[in-house]
């Protein structure tokens, strides 16, 4: 199984040597470990020298984006991705949700990026909170010929074919199997089964409690989401499309491999063989 989307690096989750016991145990054989920051960068580099299962990604999230003010975090992102010719560009994008935004910034940051992942031939991750009108028009022009995905789609059901029409990706994590974000799946019953991949977002978007096969409390208190909850979210998905467990292993492994090897299956084949023949 593959989690396209999450933070392994969040102090929050506490011992990674333990969370990667029960990620073995569960035959998780891939996760893209998303930066949000040029501090936190140096850590999942290292997480992906460590695991062989993690796949890094470097971005600088929209939340951080006001604490950056000149382009040296630019040059400091691509040599990030010089290092690492697996990694992917994220987690990047746009939001209106959070306090004390500022939209123009956001969307420079974002464009930089944008042209950067094209440059090098990497796929981004995008976050989007508030802003889609913003990020179709962004998205609209830029390169996204090395693949792009919309991680946790939470946008309206009737911009579905316009991101379609550029060739996005989109995933679906378990929080929207909770009852009370039902309303959300919506969304995902227009996009392409090709177009579809999952992701736990841990340790964010808890997944309602009938499908927490492990259970992890932050420091600070009150519960968090453990990477090792996948498995349920794959039944879960299988159950909602009306498949079986192993189709939707499949299709979200071929799905994978067309969003993010983009050209580049040869550096990918090597390093994970449960890539191989998809």
């Amino acid at each position: 199984m593959i989690d396209c989307h999450l933070h392994l690096q969040d102090p929050r989750l506490g011992s990674i040597p333990e969370i990667f016991t029960a990620v073995r145990c569960e035959h998780i054989g891939c996760l893209v470990v998303n930066g949000t920051h040029p501090e936190d960068w140096e850590k999942v580099a290292e997480l992906s020298m460590i695991y062989p299962e993690v796949i890094p990604s470097f971005g600088l999230h929209p939340w951080r984006a006001n604490e950056v003010g000149d382009d040296e975090w630019r040059e400091r992102l691509a040599e990030r991705l010089i290092d690492f010719p697996v990694a992917g560009v994220g987690e990047i994008g746009l939001d209106r949700w959070i306090k004390g935004h500022n939209q123009e910034h956001q969307k420079k940051v974002f464009r930089v990026q944008l042209a950067l992942a094209a440059e090098l031939g990497r796929p981004v991750s995008v976050h989007c909170l508030n802003a889609w009108g913003s990020l179709l028009d962004c998205l609209r022009t830029a390169d996204l010929s090395a693949g792009c995905l919309l991680h946790s789609y939470g946008g309206p059901v009737e911009m579905v074919d316009e991101f379609v029409a550029l060739g996005v990706y989109f995933s679906l994590s378990g929080y929207f199997f909770r009852e009370e974000k039902s309303e959300k799946l919506r969304a995902f019953e227009k996009v392409p089964d090709e177009r579809l991949l999952l992701e736990t977002d841990a340790p964010d978007m808890l997944p309602p409690r009938s499908m927490l096969r492990h259970t992890l409390v932050s420091p600070a208190g009150g519960e968090i989401n453990h990477p090792a909850n996948l498995p349920a979210i794959y039944e879960a998905y299988a159950v909602w499309r009306g498949i079986r467990p192993d189709e939707a292993a499949d299709r979200v492994k071929r799905n994978f491999t067309r969003w993010f090897f983009s050209g580049r299956r040869e550096i990918f084949l090597s390093r994970f063989p449960i890539l191989n023949g998809r």
